[in-house]
């Protein structure tokens, strides 16, 4: 399985630990906020979002993914949209159950034989799909996230 770490954090920017240093928003409740000198605005966090969102579709879509099924689902602040533990989730579909774990809505693990998405902490998304997924990392890039070879720390002995 090819593994990806997609984020909107520059890697250079990294520590030797590894660490992202620089001062930067990491979760919706961070707009009307300032980071580094920059405002975050509804429009800027919005147009980040959306491009996780068309990340996760083109790994799926290059993938040839076409269900994955919700795995160790926590909805402690009760979202009346959160979806079932074990519901399948269509590809067509995964965007809105990431854009409600990017807003921390609820969490889970998206999975299937072959792939996952996972969304982890300060706005980090692990991709893991069959193939090496060339044509997705340029959509991600084109969108302004970076994209590196990396196992998700939410990886399971079944991932």
């Amino acid at each position: 399985m090819y593994q990806y770490r997609i984020t909107k954090y520059d890697p250079d920017l990294r520590d030797a630990s590894g660490h992202y240093p620089a001062d930067a928003w990491t979760s919706r409740s961070d707009i009307g906020r300032s980071f580094g000198g920059v405002h975050l605005t509804e429009e800027d966090y919005l147009r980040v979002e959306q491009a996780y969102l068309d990340a996760a579709s083109a790994f799926l879509a290059e993938a040839g993914i076409d269900t994955l099924t919700i795995r160790d689902l926590e909805n402690h602040g009760r979202a009346a949209h959160a979806p079932r533990e074990g519901s399948r989730i269509r590809a067509e579909d995964v965007p809105e159950v990431v854009r409600s774990l990017l807003r921390e809505d609820f969490w889970c693990r998206l999975e299937a034989a072959s792939a996952f998405i996972h969304v982890g902490y300060d706005y980090y998304m692990y991709i893991g799909t069959p193939v090496e997924a060339g044509a997705a990392v340029a959509v991600a890039q084109s969108n302004g996230l970076f994209v590196e070879t990396f196992a998700s720390p939410y990886a399971t002995n079944e991932t």
